[in-house]
């Protein structure tokens, strides 16, 4: 398979959306987290990167970027305090994670019990739906300046 040239689109309307609709610098900074990204990663690499954070395909784990960002949960019971921490299963009748001492807890879900599922990549899931083509290829020419 060849992967053609995918920067195709315009710096400056990537950078517009970035800084806009796209809403991608309320999280991130050209000049931190994404300073020199362009020297780090080519560009189909950096495409499937901001289109699929967090692992799998090209530019995944064990390729120079950060490590997974957990998922975390917030567990009410409907008579006591809330109890957070890592995601370790989560379906339709429990839901278990490791609390901040690394100990086990898992529930039963019932209509009293309040989950609450945080994803910090939320944001980039969302955008799937929202990206046109060339939004896309702006945001890769913007990033591509990012050297």
């Amino acid at each position: 398979l060849e992967i053609q040239n995918v920067v195709t689109g315009n710096a400056k309307a990537g950078e517009a959306y970035f800084n806009g609709a796209g809403k991608c610098a309320e999280c991130h900074s050209p000049v931190r987290d994404l300073a020199h990204i362009a020297t780090r990663f080519d560009p189909p690499s950096l495409q499937q990167r901001f289109l699929f954070p967090g692992g799998g395909g090209r530019g995944g784990r064990g390729r120079g970027g950060p490590p997974p960002v957990p998922l975390t949960v917030t567990v009410t019971p409907a008579s006591g305090a809330p109890i957070s921490g890592t995601l370790v299963h989560l379906d339709d009748f429990n839901v278990s994670l490791r609390d901040g001492s690394g100990e086990y807890r898992s529930f039963q879900r019932t209509p009293s019990l309040q989950v609450v599922k945080h994803d910090p990549l939320q944001a980039h899931h969302d955008l799937l739906d929202q990206y046109t083509d060339q939004d896309i290829h702006n945001i890769v020419a913007y990033l591509e300046t990012l050297k």
